[in-house]
């Protein structure tokens, strides 16, 4: 239920935002509608709360990048010959693993923590060219928490293997803010479509855990960027 109002609020949102906005402006600069996925390495900074209350980081201090996907729906309105503005729904993951193996025995523990989320990214791109399009832009990137998951393997010292996923986190902020910034190519391969190919960076600004827990943890990440848009 709360995925579902979720979804219906962005959507809402969004296409009363397009509306608005590109209502006089939409006869003379296209408007295109989109969908990409997104291939992203994600990691994280992770620090003490030591405002609430200081504590060492331990084993989490050895967590690692962990690859995800994402995907997005949006609308880019144009503004002008060279400006718009790319508003969507995204299916966002953030994450990180772990992984250990002892030396002098079969035992080894690893684990891979993905948080899920429903985003309203927004950016103000500019872009050049005709049939090949080079765009960049940057905007913020506002997230509704939705779910959390992990999974878990490990080896005992005689190598018998186990795993485990824990789907329960109640420790997340249900709010997540970050500021977003993409540099790519969008390929004409018609009078409506295009194919786009970029790069993008992530970077969260707040606490993905609530005010009161051990640690400030924010994620950011880069990756690639691919899909296809048509022109309305």
């Amino acid at each position: 239920m709360k995925a579902l109002l979720s979804v219906l609020f962005m959507v809402v949102l969004s296409n009363g935002f397009a509306q608005i906005l590109n209502k006089d402006i939409k006869k003379n600069y296209a408007t295109r509608f989109y969908f990409e996925s997104q291939r992203m390495n994600m990691y994280r900074s992770l620090v003490s709360n030591d405002a609430f209350l200081p504590t060492p980081l331990g084993e989490r201090a050895s967590e690692i990048p962990l690859p995800v996907w994402s995907q997005q729906l949006g609308l880019g309105l144009g503004l002008s010959q060279h400006f718009y503005l790319d508003a969507g729904v995204s299916w966002l993951q953030n994450g990180e693993s772990y992984a250990f193996k002892a030396t002098d025995s079969d035992s080894s523990f690893a684990y891979q923590t993905k948080y899920r989320y429903l985003a309203l990214p927004l950016q103000l791109k500019a872009t050049f060219g005709k049939q090949l399009q080079f765009y960049t832009g940057a905007g913020l990137l506002p997230a509704l928490y939705q779910g959390y998951r992990q999974d878990l393997q490990w080896t005992n010292a005689l190598g018998a293997k186990y795993d485990d996923q824990v789907k329960i986190n109640n420790t997340m902020n249900s709010f997540t803010i970050a500021w977003i910034a993409s540099v790519g190519l969008d390929f004409q391969l018609d009078n409506k479509f295009n194919l786009r190919l970029g790069l993008i960076y992530r970077s969260q600004l707040n606490n993905s855990y609530s005010p009161y827990e051990a640690y400030i943890h924010k994620s950011y990440g880069w990756g690639l960027n691919f899909g296809i848009s048509k022109k309305l």
